[in-house]
């Protein structure tokens, strides 16, 4: 019976740790990099343009980093591809019927609290791909590019983008 006892628990524990390790340690990294994009005001075009590009700016970088093996190569994709993002924003605003455009650069930004879920950031300074549309003066969004979380919804639901995610929900299917 013991013989059959060890491996059994061996086993629990790799899956255990299969299943928890890409949402614990990726949730809890030190230094995530975000994305954040800042409307041209409050208004509810401005604010409604502002969602158009975020899911155009999340499309394009989603593939892009979701083969990122690191946090430096997330960066340097992140960096290397701000202008590409800067003209997805801008594609979308002319494509809208807005001239004030838009500016992507990277940076560090302060960041306050935030809970995605289950999984929670601490208030603090991260690097970002900050897009700023036109003056940037109005509300803005947020969210985690790396490790690979963006979580919106305008009904409040949350996704997850991740490849591992995908991977273990299908083998607990």
């Amino acid at each position: 019976m013991k013989k059959f006892l060890i491996p059994v628990t061996i086993l629990a524990l790799c899956i255990t740790a299969l299943v928890a390790l890409p949402l614990t340690a990726c949730a809890r990294s030190d230094e995530p990099i975000r994305i954040h994009i800042r409307a041209d005001s409050d208004s509810d075009v401005d604010q409604a343009v502002k969602y158009v590009v975020r899911d155009a700016v999340v499309e394009y970088l989603t593939p892009l980093l979701s083969g990122a093996r690191s946090r430096n190569e997330a960066y340097r994709l992140v960096k290397a591809n701000a202008g590409y993002a800067e003209s997805v924003a801008e594609d979308v605003l002319i494509k809208c019927g807005f001239d004030y455009g838009a500016t992507a650069h990277v940076g560090r930004e302060q960041f306050p609290d935030r809970t995605y879920g289950d999984v929670f950031y601490p208030a603090g300074e991260y690097d970002a791909l900050i897009i700023e549309l036109g003056s940037g003066s109005g509300a803005n969004w947020w969210c985690v590019a790396y490790p690979p979380l963006c979580f919106y919804g305008d009904d409040g639901s949350v996704r997850y983008a991740s490849i591992i995610a995908e991977l273990i929900g299908k083998l607990r299917s």
